[in-house]
């Protein structure tokens, strides 16, 4: 893999950063206001921010749009009005269990049959009205509610993670099947029909974002009492062959796809860009390891031993090594 395939494929993301980031003035932004305006509520400044920085802008520029160009296409108008909706979901969607403190029986009503849930509350009114529009409109409506189902199933999954007593097997379990299912839903707001292969693929990428996920998160996991894979670990060198395993696995099962081989090496540097970050965070852990000289106990560790300050040039300069080295991982 030459270092032009990597100049090459980022350049691609920041194209279509920019070409996003007009996309949500355009379009997100004033969808949201319509969205406050009809259902007489608001957005909290922090949950704005989140939708069209991140799951309105991360998603379908950096994700959706690297799905496509491995089928040599690009997103179109439709496609990336569906995925910057299913974006506004997600945070909504965590209201629903942490702030309206709806049932499992809503939720599941609001997931499948939104029509028939009579909501009260602006957060249920929200996605209510999203995910009508997006079971109306995505084109393989049995292949998103099929993804629907098991993100669904996996959020009541991780309830578990508060529990004292979940074994590590079962972190695993819901660690992949969270980033997994995760990421796969968003493909199947796109044109294309994923293949098998294709969606073995999206689910090791997605389990790996999730655990770089953790591995970031983990002091305000471990405040939270929140079990994780990081959090829970006490050793966080088996930690780091863990993740390497699951990118080994991960870069097997996209160089499996039927694509031409810079299509896929292209979306490997991307896809790695993002994860890299995880090894980051699990190197400074096995530095703190080393440090102590026995079993960290997170709970006594101050705050910026477990946060990974990513505007260190260290860091920098760790990150930049690994999303140059695990895109050629076999």
């Amino acid at each position: 893999m030459t270092l032009l395939t990597y100049i090459r494929a980022l350049i691609k993301v920041r194209y279509e950063i920019g070409v996003q980031n007009k996309f949500n003035k355009r379009f997100l932004l004033p969808y949201l206001k319509d969205l406050e305006a009809t259902y007489t509520g608001t957005f909290p400044p922090a949950q704005t921010k989140k939708i069209v920085q991140y799951y309105g802008l991360f998603i379908p520029s950096v994700l959706c749009a690297s799905f496509k160009r491995l089928y040599g296409k690009t997103l179109t108008t439709a496609e990336r009005q569906r995925v910057s909706l299913f974006g506004i979901l997600t945070p909504v969607g965590d209201d629903l269990f942490d702030i309206d403190k709806l049932d499992v029986e809503s939720i599941r009503t609001i997931t499948f049959t939104p029509d028939q849930f009579k909501a009260t509350t602006f957060s249920a009114n929200v996605a209510k009205h999203v995910q009508g529009f997006l079971l109306q409109h995505v084109p393989h409506t049995s292949e998103y509610i099929i993804a629907s189902k098991n993100v669904f199933e996996i959020q009541l999954a991780t309830i578990k993670q508060i529990d004292p007593a979940i074994t590590n097997a079962e972190i695993e379990e819901i660690t992949w099947a969270k980033g997994g299912h995760s990421v796969i839903i968003y493909h199947q707001t796109l044109d294309e029909t994923a293949s098998p292969e294709m969606l073995k693929a999206l689910f090791n990428i997605g389990a790996l974002m999730q655990f770089a996920n953790d591995c970031f998160d983990m002091y305000k996991d471990i405040h939270d009492g929140i079990f994780t894979l990081a959090s829970r670990s006490t050793d966080y060198r088996q930690v780091k062959h863990l993740y390497l395993v699951k990118v080994r696995e991960a870069n097997q099962s996209v160089r499996a796809l039927p694509y031409p081989k810079k299509r896929v090496q292209e979306f490997l540097v991307i896809m790695h860009a993002i994860i890299a970050q995880g090894l980051v965070a699990i190197d400074q852990m096995i530095r703190l390891q080393q440090q102590t000289g026995c079993v960290v106990d997170c709970l006594q560790q101050p705050r910026k031993a477990l946060i990974t300050d990513m505007q260190k040039p260290r860091n920098i300069a760790r990150w930049v090594r690994y999303a140059y080295q695990l895109p050629q991982l076999k």
